[in-house]
């Protein structure tokens, strides 16, 4: 009995205990920044400076925006994101430092090891160091301009179904045609991605219905309360992250979209047809044997050298891998994208006006056909794709992991290994000091004239420097070639 006794007095204690060790836990990096004399918001336990993000009071384009105004006017400003601190750099010639110059310092993302599935650990976005300069220096040569050029025909394929799915249901009769943009988007963008990339034709307008649409409209859908956990283990225990079954994607979309990869992939290794296109380009650095790699892939390595030596040799999980980043981030940000140009181009009918007049203007110079170099010169497409970009970015930050110790240049303020950086990204777009008037669609801001005025490192939908957005070029190019289509052959 007095054993029992003592147990249950000693409760309470047992309790402050932990409950003092917890909050010393959590608290303890919240005097970082003071330390290092960089102005900070004052951070709150558990939460540090993102409560409002992590309790779904605000979504993450408009804390990102609200957070960098409250520091405007610094060069840099100290954030905690729970207890971990992260710089967020403000001016736009620190930001080109630690994107461009200094590098070397800062090749890594910070990423989060989750347990499933396993292949995403593989993605390009995921790798760090000398795994990711190696599959990056593979995949690099998928998206030159040249193999661009060779991929136009087969985008501009997919922009004449859209154009013949106007032509066929609006009508004299049937003048007018409500669409789920989104959906309609995605369509031809899954056309663009899997004709370019893997030799499929998916006929999406053909067959809206398909299953691989139906799958790749549901990689997002995750339940409320497996995205509350996933950010409550990443903010307080990341360190067992990798040993619970979740996922920022769908699993059952990943595993079907993980089945068809090696499903493709397979039937190219053992058919004798070869694409020279992206998948072919994974292919080809999964066999150890040179003499079936292509003449693009030998020339990238030293012609005295080795090459079974030289050419980087990748895993089947890493191809899978990097297929599958193909489709989700092709697929996911040039249907957004297009959705919001013609969200844009329907409440401003000027510009859509004198968009159409560009296009249709520079179509009569090349015997009304779209070519490549026709494309070239839509410079007004450009611009209205530029400031779609700057209002509605692909993501509202990118972040940085330092990998050598760094000072910020003109400061004292030192970076150590392993610390983090951000770029606010949504908040440069929308600084009324670079974009006047910065709510307005506007595109003549990115008029050759006006783009000189300000630093390039205020624009950065895709990311700056070595480890930007690697289709950058094929995204843009396929966005351009559909986003002139709807209006040349209706109003919006």
């Amino acid at each position: 009995m007095d054993n029992l006794i003592s147990l249950i007095t000693s409760w309470p204690a047992i309790l402050i205990t932990v409950a003092s060790f917890l909050y010393w836990h959590f608290t303890k990096s919240f005097d970082h920044w003071k330390k290092k004399g960089v102005v900070f918001e004052k951070p709150v336990f558990l939460f540090g400076n993102i409560k409002d993000r992590m309790l779904f009071r605000k979504a993450f384009h408009e804390f990102q925006l609200e957070t960098y105004k409250k520091f405007k006017g610094n060069p840099f400003a100290g954030l905690f994101e729970g207890r971990r601190p992260s710089l967020m750099l403000l001016d736009p010639e620190l930001i080109k430092c630690v994107m461009v110059r200094d590098f070397e310092h800062f090749v890594d993302r910070p990423t989060f090891r989750l347990r499933s599935p396993a292949y995403m650990r593989h993605m390009l976005i995921n790798l760090k160091g000398h795994d990711w300069k190696q599959v990056r220096q593979i995949m690099t040569p998928a998206f030159t301009s040249g193999k661009l050029k060779q991929m136009f025909s087969l985008v501009d394929q997919c922009g004449r179904q859209m154009e013949e799915y106007f032509d066929s249901n609006i009508t004299p009769d049937n003048p007018k045609l409500s669409l789920e943009m989104k959906e309609f988007q995605g369509r031809f963008t899954l056309d663009v991605i899997a004709t370019c990339a893997f030799g499929v034709e998916s006929n999406s307008i053909k067959f809206p219905d398909s299953e691989l649409i139906s799958m790749m409209s549901k990689f997002g859908d995750i339940p409320l309360y497996k995205r509350l956990a996933l950010f409550a283990i990443i903010l307080f225990i990341p360190m067992f992250a990798r040993f619970i079954p979740l996922s920022f994607f769908n699993t059952t979309v990943m595993q079907y979209l993980q089945r068809l990869v090696q499903k493709v992939t397979q039937a190219r290794k053992t058919g004798d047809i070869k694409r020279n296109d992206f998948l072919q380009l994974m292919i080809e650095h999964q066999d150890p044997d040179t003499s079936s790699h292509s003449d693009e892939v030998l020339k990238l390595y030293p012609s005295d050298s080795n090459p079974v030596k030289q050419i980087p040799y990748l895993r089947p999980d890493t191809v899978t891998a990097q297929a599958i980043l193909f489709l989700i981030a092709g697929y996911e940000t040039s249907s957004t994208l297009l959705t919001f140009a013609c969200y844009e181009l329907s409440v401003n009918p000027d510009i859509q006006d004198m968009l159409r007049a560009h296009v249709n203007e520079v179509l009569d110079k090349h015997d009304g056909q779209v070519t490549y170099e026709a494309l070239q010169e839509m410079n007004y497409l450009e611009m209205v794709l530029n400031e779609t970009l700057r209002l509605h970015p692909p993501v509202a930050r990118v972040d940085r992991h330092c990998t050598m110790d760094y000072t910020l240049p003109s400061t004292n303020i030192s970076i150590k290994a392993g610390d983090s950086v951000n770029v606010p990204i949504m908040g440069l777009h929308y600084d009324p000091e670079y974009y006047p008037d910065p709510y307005t669609f506007d595109p003549e801001r990115f008029t050759p004239a006006e783009k000189a005025k300000r630093s390039p490192y205020v624009f950065l939908p895709f990311g700056a420097g070595p480890r930007n957005c690697i289709g950058l070029r094929f995204a843009v190019l396929s966005i351009d070639t559909l986003l002139k289509n709807p209006p040349q052959r209706v109003s919006l």
